[in-house]
């Protein structure tokens, strides 16, 4: 057997035994698609950066241009250079599939024959194979996803496997959440998929809230799904992240700036109100657009509850900022809508509004829910797309200013969701600010509601605005808050999407990674290697805290007996205090702190606490 050989098989049961020692660090990366000295480059830099894996598309159309030609050249390399830099493979079976053989299922002979030349090539070098790239997903069919059909190509091709390559573990696809997974996850498991894997696998993006709101509960979820068919398998995330792709930021400040002018609202000398809500887990300031970036001007900036909207005087606060996203705890909608009533002003920089319903559960997490339109008839605003009304396009190319605002200029993006006046009353007008233009198609994009009917407040709503994207430093902070949230639900491995970033436009997917295309480090690769760093193989299990509202702690035993403490706030700034000894001080970024009389800010970036064997500090709000 040759040394790469046995390394390999070493690996794999290291990187992917299923233990709470070993590494669950990993990333996502399209190794086999790029030139080789790039492949041989960003594997040198994630495992220089602590990755122990990798996750790699096994594209069939690459290693089989041709029935029964094969080529492996860039796999070949990419598994010799893989045990060089000691990062354990992932293969996602399929990966880019041959249109002629789509659905896989159809074509079961020739699939498994893939998969059966593929294993045999690397036996005991690939430490896992993920059947199908998020199977609840038309793209891997050509078709509608059946989750019984996906079952029983599970099955067959779990027995090719083993039958191969015993020790190399087979993962359920992880499952997207762009629908929600756990219906045909269960129709899969139902028609018996938990025996055929290894691990159960999914990809919980949070692209719209703080990840403390809704990612543990996510993969409880689906353990409690699991437990119903009686299996017990680990759980996998094989695809996390976030992207730094551009923010609409100039428009949201355009578009603010204008509607508060009409409003005769100056936000540099009045009061803006801004949601900070722990309870709900509902921020203006959360990982997306931040206040003091679209809105410089406010000079006075007052966070609020929803239960706080209740006393709150309009000519005190005239403006609030509730979160640009689609989700909203709609048990405080009655807040909102009173203070509407009393004349104050709500500005949504983003999203249709009350489109979901974050729901608190018995947990203290959230999760989501479709709310029918109630809310925009409450408050007299209305919306439409391309799924709720014919002739409306999927996508408006072009950006106009409204009428009452000709000197208003806007970058040109692509949107599909618009503003109606259909719920207006009496003496209500919609003032629109900007229009999306597709042939004869022209509907606001975002505008000014004026109401003056049973509500006496306004309304602005940009709804063209997806924010799903956050700064290079949001994307930082967030990295390992991810990886210890899903530690800490006992989440085995963990690959983050992705490594390097395309870059080849200004869009959300072209700038998920954390290196740049030319391979310059972003914050989050330094947020990662400090991670890997303070929590190295044989720490044991992350324990969770909240020490104070809005603030989250983490802790987990080191190797040599002394423990590691992080400390973050969910959104803005806190002061904290550690009563007890501590070692060092180290930010998310791996910059050393110095604290006085222990005193510190908590924020969205980690600070991490070194304590000797045996130390038990607490963390107070101060």
């Amino acid at each position: 057997m040759k040394l790469n050989q046995l390394f390999f098989c070493t690996l794999g049961a290291a990187a992917l035994g299923l233990t709470a020692a070993a590494s669950p660090f990993g990333m996502c990366a399209h190794l086999n698609r790029m030139p080789p000295e790039e492949m041989r480059r960003e594997l040198a830099d994630m495992a220089g950066l602590g990755a122990r894996m990798v996750r790699v598309d096994l594209d069939w159309s690459q290693v089989e241009p041709e029935p029964g030609k094969w080529d492996f050249t860039r796999w070949d390399a990419l598994v010799e250079e893989a045990g060089k830099q000691g990062v354990a493979v992932i293969a996602i079976l399929g990966g880019e599939l041959h249109k002629p053989v789509r659905p896989p299922y159809r074509n079961q002979q020739d699939f498994l024959r893939y998969v059966a030349e593929s294993v045999r090539r690397y036996k005991g070098k690939i430490a896992a194979y993920e059947v199908i790239n998020e199977a609840d997903c038309d793209r891997p069919w050509g078709e509608t996803p059946n989750p019984e059909h996906y079952a029983e190509l599970l099955k067959k091709t779990c027995e090719t496997i083993k039958a191969i390559d015993p020790a190399a573990k087979v993962l359920f696809s992880g499952v997207s959440f762009v629908r929600n997974p756990y219906g045909y996850l269960e129709k899969a498991f139902t028609a018996g998929a938990g025996d055929y894997c290894d691990g159960v696998n999914f990809h919980p993006y949070q692209w719209k809230y703080v990840p403390e709101a809704q990612l543990r509960h996510k993969v409880a979820e689906l353990r409690e799904l699991m437990k119903k068919y009686n299996f017990n398998k680990p759980v996998w995330v094989t695809e996390i992240g976030n992207s730094s792709g551009e923010q609409q930021v100039q428009f949201v400040h355009d578009a603010t700036a204008a509607a508060l002018k009409e409003l005769a609202i100056d936000p540099a000398s009045r009061t803006i109100g801004v949601i900070r809500d722990d309870e709900n887990f509902c921020y203006a300031d959360g990982i997306h657009l931040q206040v003091n970036e679209f809105l410089p001007e406010a000079k006075k900036v007052r966070p609020l509850k929803f239960i706080e909207l209740a006393a709150l005087k309009v000519e005190d606060c005239p403006a609030v900022i509730l979160p640009g996203v689609e989700g909203f705890p709609i048990r405080q909608f009655g807040f909102v809508r009173d203070y509407v009533k009393r004349g104050g002003t709500l500005i949504i920089p983003g999203g249709i509004p009350f489109y979901f319903n974050v729901e608190k559960q018995p947990d203290g997490m959230f999760t989501n829910a479709w709310l029918t339109r109630q809310c925009s008839g409450e408050l007299h605003y209305g919306w439409e797309a391309s799924w709720t009304r014919q002739g409306v396009p999927a996508n408006a190319t072009k950006i106009v200013p409204g009428e009452n605002f000709p000197g208003l200029n806007s970058r040109q993006f692509w949107t599909g969701r618009f503003l109606t006046a259909e719920n207006l009353k009496e003496n209500d007008r919609m003032i629109p600010i900007f229009y999306g233009v597709q042939g004869e198609y022209k509907a606001p994009v975002a505008a000014l509601y004026r109401l003056d009917s049973d509500l006496k407040g306004n309304l602005v709503l940009m709804p063209g605005i997806q924010n799903e994207c956050s700064s290079e430093e949001m994307q930082a902070q967030l990295l390992p808050r991810q990886y210890l949230l899903l530690l800490a639900e006992g989440v085995e491995g963990i690959c983050y999407y992705r490594f390097r970033a395309g870059e080849w436009n200004r869009s959300r997917e072209a700038h998920f990674g954390i290196v740049r295309r030319d391979f310059s480090p972003k914050p989050a690769a330094r947020a990662f290697e400090t991670l890997t760093r303070l929590r190295p193989e044989g720490s044991g299990p992350v324990e969770l805290s909240t020490p104070a509202p809005g603030v989250q702690a983490a802790v987990w035993p080191l190797p040599d007996g002394a423990r590691i403490h992080a400390v973050w706030s969910t959104s803005g700034t806190r002061k904290m205090r550690i009563a007890g000894a501590f070692e060092t001080v180290t930010d998310f970024l791996g910059n050393e702190v110095k604290l006085e009389n222990g005193v510190f800010d908590a924020t969205p970036g980690i600070l991490y606490f070194r304590t000797a064997p045996g130390a038990q500090p607490e963390f107070k709000a101060q």
